[in-house]
Parts: C-alpha cells; structure tokens; sequence
C-alpha cells in the first residue's frame, strides 16, 4: 500500500514515538510510506525505507491550509489529531487513529467544546478511527455512539526498554531515591502543575532521601529541597540507563489513550506512582495509583517508596513482571492489519 502519515510536529513525546514506529514498521516490511511533517526535531530513529517530506508552509495556520487544500496521492492517509482528520478528508482517504481523547489536551471551555464539535460529526458519518486502548474506544462509544473502531492493544518495545544500568548515574544518586519526571509533552494534560504543587509539598525529611531526574525541559536546581539533575532530550538508549538507574517514575497525568512511558519504565525496574488516568492502572498491582489530581495520594505513595526500601524493591519486581505482558511486536501487526481492513473497506 501506499500510506502517508501526516503531523504538524514529530519531537520526543510518547504519541510520537508511536506514530514513528508504526511508519517505520510499515515501511520496513514494503509498505511505501511518507511522513508529511513541518518541524522534525527528534531522537528517535527513523528507518531508511521511510520518506520523509517537509510540508512547506508557514506556522501552523499554514499547515492546517495545506492539509485543506491537497490531494497528496496516497491509498489512505493516517493522522492522530481529529481536526486534520476533517481538514485532510476534504481530498484524501483518511484513517483516524486516536492516541487520546483530543479534548484533553485543552482546559479551555470553547476549544474543549470545538473538538467535541469535531468528534460528533466524525462518528455522524461513521469515518473509521484505530483507536490504541480499549479505554479510549469506550470513551468514544459512550459519548459519541462510535461503531467504526479498531480497537489495538498497545505494547512497548522490549528490544528498548529492559534494566540497564549505568554504574555511574547508581553511583552519583548514592544512597537516595531517584525519582525520574518527564517534563515534556501536554503541559495540562500531563499534569505538569501538579507535579510543581506536589514537589512544593516534599519537606526536609522526604528531601534527604531523594533527588529528581528531570527529563526534557529543565527545572532550576534550586528551586526545590530536594537535589535536581536535569538531563534534557536524551536517546531512548540513554533514557533507558537513566530509567534503570532510578527508582521511581513519577507520572501525575490527567488524561491517557494508553501511557507508554509508566510501562517503559517498569520495563526497566523502576516503580512507578501515577494516576487513574493510566487506564491498565486499576489492574496492575505493583503501579501506586492516586486519583486524578489528588496531591494528598501522590505525596502518600511517594513517600511510601521513598521511605520503605523493602516495599520498594518488592514493587520494582512486580512492576518487571507486568511489563512484560505487553509487547509492541503484536500491536504493529495488529496496526497493518486494521490499516489493511479499513483501506479495503474505502475501496469497496
């Protein structure tokens, strides 16, 4: 088949390393696939088989004209965000493929609203959508009736996320908890806010048998009791050293499809305390779960793994075991085989 993927931005989120491999997957088993992007700033790797074309336009505006206004001249093109689904449907054969409910990516009432808008008229003439959880396809079955869904089970990448330490990063944290935190992404989805109001929280106490691992954007080293190390955009070889040096993952999220990162890296050894946002959360014994939001929860649960080193190590082995139930070689071929059914179906 002839597939292009369609982005306004390809950096280092977990939504775009999953877009990336599933057109690296289809491009390495013959499919001819192009990835339409306009900013291309990444880690990740790309394979030699997949075509990459710069969409040449101005910000973003110019980018949603673009998708308005071209017929790219591909079988069917796949996108993750609703609005380039209608924009890029006026001229091509799209495949929604939904990550999240695109709602919460906003804490604004009106775009909120807009989006919703967008949804209702998707399911209204009955597109077909991939959808990555069984979670998100009750979402949309619930609230919109949805019935064209694919739904996958996704998995992580078991050839990049398994316990490698780095002896000097095991050194460097000495006898503290090192607790690794994303800054990156969604700012409001990922509950970045609430991740500053719960570091606020941390006393002297908690603050001497810890220290932060920030990855992405920097937080100031002195901004906090505790020590912060800031590592920037690193590799996923790199991310993995730093996942199996540490202790802990600190995931405070109001709203996932799926949520690779906590599985990436429980993968790597580490424990990880989130949210009930994380929808496989309620049946993953060794993930410490707080509701959405909940300050008191999260600090309870990270004080729990911070203070008790026996509990710690006990959740660090189950969270290993749980993991491993999930593989992303069966979700790629699960993703080929709903790309196949629905481009099918557009030529029936």
């Amino acid at each position: 088949m002839n597939i292009a993927f369609f982005r306004y931005s390809l950096f280092n989120r977990g939504g775009d390393r999953l877009s990336l491999a599933y057109a690296n997957h289809l491009a390495s088993i013959g499919h001819d696939v192009t990835l339409y992007v306009k900013e291309l700033e990444t880690v990740f790797d790309t394979s030699p088989f997949l075509k990459i074309k710069r969409v040449p336009c101005s910000g973003r505006i110019g980018c949603l004209y673009y998708a308005a206004t071209h017929c790219l001249g591909h079988d069917v093109v796949i996108v993750d965000i609703i609005h380039l689904h209608c924009l890029l449907s006026r001229h091509n054969r799209v495949i929604y493929y939904a990550q999240a409910d695109d709602i919460e990516y906003y804490d604004n009432f009106m775009v909120r609203a807009l989006i919703d808008c967008l949804y209702r008229i998707h399911f209204y003439k009955r597109n077909p959508m991939i959808s990555m959880s069984q979670h998100l396809s009750d979402i949309f079955v619930k609230r919109y009736r949805g019935i064209e869904i694919s739904t996958l089970t996704t998995g992580i990448d078991h050839n990049l996320f398994y316990p490698d330490a780095d002896p000097e990063l095991v050194h460097l944290k000495g006898l503290k908890k090192a607790i690794v935190f994303m800054l990156r992404g969604d700012s409001y989805r990922k509950g970045i806010d609430v991740a500053m109001s719960l570091f606020s929280l941390i006393d002297a106490d908690m603050a001497e048998k810890m220290e932060l691992w920030v990855c992405g954007e920097s937080l100031a080293e002195d901004m906090f009791r505790f020590t912060v190390r800031n590592f920037g955009v690193i590799s996923d070889e790199r991310l993995r050293q730093l996942l199996s040096s540490a202790d802990i993952f600190l995931y405070p999220s109001r709203h996932e499809g799926f949520g690779l990162f906590p599985l990436e890296a429980m993968a790597c050894g580490c424990v990880a305390v989130t949210t009930a946002a994380i929808p496989y959360a309620e049946n993953t014994p060794s993930m410490l779960v707080s509701p959405i939001g909940s300050l008191t929860d999260l600090k309870e649960n990270l004080q729990r793994v911070v203070f008790d080193s026996s509990f710690l190590e006990r959740s660090r082995v189950k969270a290993f075991q749980d993991a491993s139930l999930y593989d992303f070689e069966k979700s790629k071929f699960a993703f080929e085989a709903a790309v196949k059914a629905i481009t099918h179906g557009f030529d029936a």
